[in-house]
């Protein structure tokens, strides 16, 4: 099963700032498409992103960070907030669901998988 651009929700989160929330139940192993196919990502030096606002969108490597091509259009998955007990997990950065997510859900991944 896969999900749509219709199974997710932006909203105000309880854990940092905004999250992704399932608008739908989603059944476990359930592939989540949370990026679109056609968005690139870029790569950024560490000390030229000097807004630390926009860093929180980036994953960081080192001195490098992988940061949206466009931050004017992210895709969701950019949103995803951390948890030590994710309901979602990527294998090759294909994300699935873990368990069933419930409707209002907020869906987690483990930062420390990427």
């Amino acid at each position: 099963m896969t999900t749509s651009e219709f199974s997710f929700a932006l909203k105000p989160s309880a854990v940092e700032g905004i999250g992704v929330f399932a608008s739908h139940d989603i059944p476990k192993g359930t592939y989540l498409k949370l990026f679109s196919s056609k968005e690139k990502v870029r790569k950024l030096s560490l000390a030229k992103l000097k807004n630390r606002y926009f860093h929180r969108y980036c994953l960081e490597e080192g001195k490098t960070l992988f940061a949206p091509e466009d931050f004017s259009r992210m895709s969701v998955g950019w949103y995803l907030n951390h948890s030590d007990k994710p309901n979602a997990a990527h294998k090759n950065y294909r994300y699935y669901s873990l368990r069933k997510i419930k409707t209002g859900e907020e869906i987690m991944i483990n930062y420390n998988t990427l």
